[in-house]
């Protein structure tokens, strides 16, 4: 009987950040996971998934703040589920033409961009936040 040992690291399926000051960015070609979570005291999370190579699957964004929002963006095709958590700061979303968005959550002072209707069978992005000051904003791409 041979046993071997995989050498090769398995691949994270989520990416934790916590910081009392300071954020997350993550913009241009890179790997994101499935799964990314990011608590602040202070910072937001900025994700351009644009040019990202994403997982089979959705990717999930879990973000706690006391100060900081939100500002995402997906590619044609993504299908992401984002919840948000900020006493001061929201979520900003621009998704390309064609994708379904479903917002829910509140927000005591901010206002709630509307969901949007999209293809058919295509990509959905599922946004919940909750915030004290602060609300959705969704933006068409092209």
């Amino acid at each position: 009987m041979e046993i071997t040992k995989n050498t090769a690291s398995p691949a994270r399926r989520t990416e934790w950040s916590l910081s009392l000051l300071g954020g997350l960015k993550h913009r241009g070609a890179f790997r994101a996971h499935e799964r990314t979570v990011h608590i602040a005291a202070v910072g937001g999370a900025k994700l351009d998934h644009t040019d990202a190579t994403l997982p089979a699957g959705s990717t999930r964004l879990v973000k706690a703040a006391l100060v900081g929002g939100a500002e995402l963006a997906y590619p044609e095709g993504a299908c992401a589920e984002v919840d948000a958590f900020s006493v001061f700061g929201g979520v900003d979303l621009t998704v390309p033409a064609g994708t379904t968005v479903e917002v829910s959550g509140f927000s005591l002072l901010g206002g709630r961009s509307r969901s949007l209707a999209g293809e058919p069978g295509g990509a959905v992005v599922k946004v919940r936040a909750y915030s004290l000051v602060g609300g959705v904003k969704v933006r068409q791409g092209q």
